[in-house]
């Protein structure tokens, strides 16, 4: 698997702050590592809304698209009270996954942008980070630039898009009132929807990640034919066939 890397802080203050300037830049990434050949997508979060994207621009441009997984990735838009912020953030930092001043410089970035004082922001920190490496001005440069991706995010979500006559898998982890496909189902042929352990914001880290790994890696290698992966190592082959297939609910 190749990680994508999307247009950083300067780059999105410069305008290139859309979820197809992110798809923009990940074809272009795809297109140096693989230029020919079949191409499979897997998507978390935000990376589920720019890898659709990506799929359309595959797609017309005449290459395959192997599979197209999403990792929780909800197209309803859903925004959460006030409370269940809090009581979420609570559960978080109780857990080790993130820590208060984390949030706080979260909490900055947010306000800031609010106010469309982003690239002020952005100034300080560069300020505050030339000469000497400093963890807070750090941490906010990140948390400016991963509300900024959120913003895009939102923006894509109300844009109108094609139904691509693929199948998608969704793995997904349990949301309570929210329908089944998380509405992927308007946007794919087909969605094949895989339940997941853990939550939106934990699923791909441990322990959870024990349980979701193998149902992942069988989903692709799955969509593999021997003449494309002739150097599978048979053990590997074994552990992965002795795997019981997923629980899916295929919704059309």
């Amino acid at each position: 698997m190749v990680p994508v890397r999307y247009p950083d802080l300067g780059m999105i203050l410069k305008g290139q702050n859309s979820v197809s300037d992110m798809a923009a830049a990940a074809v272009e990434q795809i297109s140096r590592a693989q230029p020919h050949g079949h191409v499979r997508l897997l998507g978390h979060s935000l990376g589920g809304a720019v890898a659709f994207d990506v799929a359309t621009r595959l797609l017309a441009a005449e290459r395959s698209v192997k599979f197209f997984g999403i990792l929780d990735t909800s197209l309803m838009g859903e925004r959460s009270s006030s409370w269940e912020t809090v009581t979420r953030t609570i559960h978080r930092i109780r857990n080790n996954r993130v820590t208060a001043s984390r949030m706080a410089c979260r909490a900055l970035a947010k306000a800031t942008t609010a106010i469309g004082r982003e690239a002020d922001l952005a100034r300080i920190v560069d300020r505050r980070t030339k000469g000497q490496f400093n963890v807070t001005y750090f941490r906010i440069g990140q948390e400016l630039q991963e509300v900024l991706r959120a913003k895009a995010y939102f923006r894509w979500l109300v844009q109108p898009r094609s139904v691509l006559p693929i199948t998608a898998i969704l793995f997904r982890c349990d949301r309570k009132k929210m329908p089944q496909a998380l509405g992927w189902n308007h946007a794919f042929a087909q969605v094949d929807v895989v339940p997941s352990a853990g939550s939106h914001t934990d699923l791909v880290m441990q322990p959870h990640l024990a349980v979701n790994g193998p149902l992942i890696t069988n989903a692709v290698l799955q969509t593999y034919s021997p003449d494309e992966f002739p150097t599978r190592k048979a053990g590997y082959s074994r552990d992965c066939a002795s795997n019981p297939e997923p629980d899916r609910t295929s919704v059309q």
